[in-house]
């Protein structure tokens, strides 16, 4: 045995025990005390049934499709950008982030649908706060989801690409669930059988993946050249997003995320086990506890750590885009109010063991080995997890747990992606009206909803990229507890647990847009530079976020580079206009007290 210290089995349990006194303490005194939830109300799905937005569903089922609907990349490679400043800061802010803000917005955001009809959040605000807000809120998402997009396309791009297999792998998965989803919706198959043969479907794909690894990175690279192979796989894969935001959502998107749920719930529990085990398997920690006062600063790295931390972990903290899936689907479904805890709250503290599944497996892959694998995230959350699971087969079945793992990543982002596609396409259709309804044209808006992704995913700046994703992405989780907390003062309850998180999730991610923002134009400014005092645009281009094919064509990293200065003043200008919208309204919500 070694000190347990050394091992991540102590920090685990330490996170284990503070989900469990926020999910068992303290959400069950939000839900009792504030919201006074009663199984006698009748909630929207039963009051609109209507069996397509509105219908009641077994909070069992609700929450694993909640799960699947909200958990993403997020927790999985967010904690590797955390580990920056050390695996302390990161397991502190994943823990506290959990117990008092994420799971605080997904349950509350049910909540405020459930006693609104039903109402998604762009008729929340504007009922709330107003017409004005809520075009700017609309705005705001478009931006916001062009950018989640743009992370997932190169992401999902990334994994077909380094692990050889995985596409195979996701292909089955694919046709299993268009079969599964005939089998439920169309010739509705007994349940058990179903989930049985989605079970057997999963173990193939992942067999598929370990011991058919076709096509091969060398295959493509030659032919496509550097960088042409990302591009490739990003039209392959905006061909199934396109099939997907169009399609019935029990065709695809519905049986989609109840497959992939047994293998996303599967994998972190073997992963947390794995890590509980650690002081027997003699698996130690290789990362510093707290990195260097230049890290910390933003001397070096990512940037300083406040407000960095919080927002490079992402969803494995708090997420703004849960808001959308639980006002936009979830609200719309719970049968009972009783369900909302376990489905809201359930589903955001099991997203947050992900996030230290995931820390736990960073943890233990050595800093020489991750330099080995040329700082690949992916790479080194397949390692460390495939490490910490050598408990189940050890080396003869390393390969298909490899597989499962590599798959494991490309299900959490590709089932999410499906719907930011999906919600983009919606998004559109209520923004663009009158002359520019072409725009909301289903169609047209998905299109344009998957070209400008791919080109800002090859822009080669994906760490910055991550953080606007981040800051966006927590901000809108900063606005919705900002409605949530008005919603409360307005049922004169008090709004406190919702609207400190709200403050200070607000302040945190507008500093790191700003700080984002301020990188890009420090980057513009250093090639405008260089080009005059050199004339080499090859050279100036060193000084952008950019690698092939951009680095290839100066001109176009410099527009990419360009317009991402503007995305970031748009998220800094409406992120500040939907703050000031919400809390004048709070206020007025607390003065009619």
């Amino acid at each position: 045995m070694v000190d347990v210290l050394q091992t991540p089995s102590l920090w685990v349990v330490i996170g284990l025990i503070a989900y469990g006194i926020a999910y068992f303490v303290y959400s069950k005194w939000v839900d009792e005390k504030i919201w006074e939830v009663s199984a006698e109300r009748t909630t929207p799905a039963h009051m609109y049934l209507d069996g397509v937005e509105f219908f009641p569903v077994s909070r069992w089922v609700l929450y694993g499709f909640q799960f699947k609907s909200i958990a993403a990349l997020g927790p999985i490679l967010g904690p590797f950008i955390g580990l920056t400043y050390g695996w302390l800061p990161a397991l502190i802010w994943i823990i506290l982030g959990n117990m008092f803000i994420g799971w605080v917005q997904d349950y509350s955001s049910i909540m405020i649908t459930v006693r609104n009809e039903g109402r998604s959040m762009g008729p929340l605000v504007y009922q709330y706060v107003g017409e004005r807000p809520r075009t700017i809120l609309l705005g705001y998402l478009l931006f916001y989801l062009l950018i989640i997009s743009a992370v997932f396309i190169y992401l999902i791009s990334v994994f077909w690409n380094v692990f050889p297999g995985t596409f195979l792998a996701t292909l089955v998965i694919f046709i299993s669930a268009i079969i599964i989803g005939a089998m439920i919706y169309r010739w509705q198959v007994n349940i058990y059988a179903v989930t049985t043969l989605a079970i057997v479907l999963v173990i193939l794909a992942v067999a598929v993946g370990a011991y058919v690894p076709y096509p091969k990175k060398d295959f493509l690279d030659p032919m496509l050249g550097p960088g042409g192979t990302l591009l490739f796989w990003s039209i392959v894969l905006a061909v199934f997003l396109f099939f997907a935001s169009i399609a019935p959502m029990p065709t695809f998107i519905t049986p989609m995320n109840f497959i992939s749920a047994f293998p996303a719930i599967f994998g972190v529990i073997i992963i947390i086990l794995g890590a509980l085990l650690t002081p027997l398997t003699g698996i130690t920690l290789k990362h510093p506890t707290v990195a260097s006062s230049d890290v910390l600063l933003g001397f070096t790295g990512p940037g300083p750590i406040f407000p960095i931390l919080f927002v490079s972990i992402a969803c494995g903290a708090i997420s703004g885009w849960h808001s959308l899936v639980s006002t936009s689907t979830t609200g719309k479904q719970l049968d009972s109010e009783l369900d909302a805890r376990p489905v809201g709250a359930g589903a955001m503290l099991t997203e947050g063991l992900l996030a230290l599944a995931s820390l736990a497996a960073f943890m233990v892959v050595a800093p020489e080995t991750i330099a080995a694998l040329k700082g690949s995230k992916p790479a080194a959350f397949v390692t460390g997890a495939t490490l910490l699971t050598s408990y189940l087969g050890g080396e003869a079945l390393a390969a298909f747990w490899k597989s499962f793992f590599a798959l494991f990543l490309v299900i959490y982002a590709f089932t999410v992606q499906t719907l930011v596609t999906r919600y983009w396409r919606v998004f559109s259709g209520e923004l663009f009206t009158g002359g520019l309804s072409i725009l909301g044209n289903k169609y047209v808006a998905t299109v344009i909803g998957l070209i400008i992704p791919i080109i800002f995913a090859l822009s080669g700046s994906w760490i910055n990229l991550w953080i606007y994703f981040g800051g966006s992405n927590q901000l809108l989780a900063g606005l919705a507890l900002f409605l949530v907390a008005i919603v409360v003062a307005k049922f004169k309850r008090p709004p406190y647990y919702a609207l400190l998180p709200a403050i200070f999730m607000t302040i945190v991610t507008l500093f790191a847009l700003i700080w984002e923002t301020y990188d890009y134009i420090r980057r513009v400014s250093a090639y405008f530079a260089v080009l005059a005092a050199t004339g080499d645009p090859s050279e100036a281009v060193k000084k952008l976020f950019a690698r092939p094919p951009m680095t290839n064509n100066p001109p176009a990293a410099l527009t990419v580079n360009i317009i991402f200065i503007i995305v970031g003043i748009i998220l800094v200008v409406l992120g500040f206009l939907m703050a000031y919208y919400l809390a004048t309204s709070y206020l007025r919500a607390r003065g009619e007290e």
